[in-house]
């Protein structure tokens, strides 16, 4: 314990003295993704939108989850989860595809995956100043009093992803079948998070398969999903199999704790890894 600590706490020290280098990696992310672009940041909100319709037409239409502006509902959460899916699919890569450059200098190896987390932080945020007045629109003014809770909200889940996306560019210098996995781990891990369904309606239909009940509560993004609609859509209540939705408010403080603690743990863990393997990321690449 005494010895992680210590790893981390030289690691620490080495990453805020290259946090020019950071700041440096993420104004390049950001200038690469919009070089030559007419529309800028607009096409960061192109795919939102699109499939923020295409799930709105089914599960209004189709499939009726019966969930009060469900637009509102799937885009929060879709934002969330799109910010974890894009900084761990950067960061897989980070290591590996800078090898020239990690066997010639030596700089701490974090702000390569951190930079993708950083730059998708930035999107996110610019994203949610995009749809706040939609939400205001749609779930009322209550949305502006709680946004602030959501933002630190967002301080939470940016140590949690930054940690599950150290885990993943350390791995994949290893094991360079978890590219070819990442795929598949994040349409199972997709499906299996409250995305596109309240999770209140999930675990009263999972009732009877207990398994399965346990299986989605010990879903880390499960807490952060509904954590971050309570203050921008509103938290959600089965009554007689129905799905009653409150109006926005701030986010229940089990679920904000619990939120913590998994972003703590995941945090600390990711970068013992990342850190433990860094090590020796010259000699395997």
């Amino acid at each position: 314990m005494t010895a992680a600590l210590r790893l981390l706490g030289t690691r620490a020290i080495e990453l805020i003295d290259a946090r020019e280098l950071l700041v440096q990696l993420v104004r390049k992310e950001l200038k690469v993704r919009y070089r030559g672009s007419v529309l800028g940041f607009l096409w960061t909100m192109l795919t939102p939108a699109l499939v923020t319709t295409v799930f709105s037409v089914v599960f209004t239409r189709v499939v009726r989850i019966g969930v009060e502006d469900y637009a509102a509902f799937f885009i929060v959460g879709y934002l969330l989860w799109q910010f974890l899916q894009n900084s761990c699919q950067g960061s897989l890569h980070s290591i590996v595809g800078n090898a020239d450059l990690v066997k010639k200098v030596y700089f701490p190896r974090e702000v390569l995956p951190l930079s993708h987390v950083a730059s998708q932080l930035i999107h996110l945020v610019l994203a949610l100043m995009v749809v706040t007045p939609y939400l205001v629109w749609t779930r009322g003014p209550a949305v502006l009093v709680h946004l602030p809770a959501a933002l630190a909200l967002l301080v939470v889940l940016a140590v949690f992803v930054a940690g599950v996306s150290l885990w993943f560019a350390a791995t994949n210098v290893v094991l360079r079948d978890l590219q070819e996995l990442f795929v598949v781990i994040f349409l199972v891990w997709f499906y299996a998070s409250p995305v596109l369904y309240p999770l209140a309606l999930a675990r009263a239909e999972l009732a009877a398969s207990p398994w399965l009940s346990v299986a989605l509560r010990a879903n880390p993004t499960a807490v952060f999903l509904e954590a971050f609609r309570a203050p921008l859509h509103g938290s959600i209540e089965v009554v007689d199999g129905a799905a009653i939705v409150t109006g926005p408010g701030w986010p229940p403080i089990g679920s904000a704790l619990t939120a913590t603690a998994w972003a703590f743990g995941v945090g600390v863990l990711g970068w013992l890894s990342f850190a433990r393997r860094a090590r020796t990321f010259a000699r395997e690449l």
